[in-house]
């Protein structure tokens, strides 16, 4: 009976691939006029936005149950201390590793303008330090609405597609 039961538990026998979701960042392009001026980031809004995306990303995911999400909590000071990750040139293969994680997923919301969006999601796989896919869409609106739309899209229609059925 024991032995049934043990037998019936799907998720524990199957884990997938460790994945490790890195935050998702934001690019905001600089002009020549603001060549002497500090680095502007997002505004608070658009932070709360990102948090909300990869909160909703992660969310996703996880539903999808192909991937394992690794915990980046023991290593958000690494995180933290190489961030933009997308520009830190291979760190987060290091970070990767030391997190005992299969694959990478790398996200950049470009700022086009106030009402253009477009955010990037590179695949990676940590043992041949290479990129598997990378996906985007274009968002219109800098709204909390369109920036979850715009995720929903992209991991219903890129990321989360079933193998052998392309959107």
């Amino acid at each position: 009976m024991l032995a049934a039961a043990i037998l019936s538990l799907p998720a524990a026998a199957e884990a997938g691939p460790k994945l490790l979701l890195f935050p998702i960042e934001m690019s905001i392009p600089r002009t020549e006029m603001d060549f002497f001026a500090p680095a502007v980031g997002p505004s608070p809004a658009e932070q709360e936005r990102l948090e909300k995306a990869n909160a909703e990303l992660a969310k996703l995911i996880e539903a999808d149950g192909r991937y394992d999400l690794v915990d980046i909590a023991p290593h958000r000071a690494d995180i933290e201390a190489a961030q933009p990750i997308s520009e830190c040139n291979g760190c987060e293969i290091d970070i990767g590793t030391k997190a005992g994680a299969d694959l990478l997923m790398v996200s950049v919301l470009n700022k086009i303008s106030e009402t253009h969006l477009s955010l990037t999601v590179s695949l990676v796989d940590v043992a041949k330090s290479g990129v598997v896919s990378n996906s985007s869409v274009l968002i219109q609106g800098n709204t909390d609405e369109s920036w979850q739309h715009g995720v929903r899209w992209l991991a219903r229609n890129r990321l989360l597609v079933a193998e052998g059925n392309p959107q």
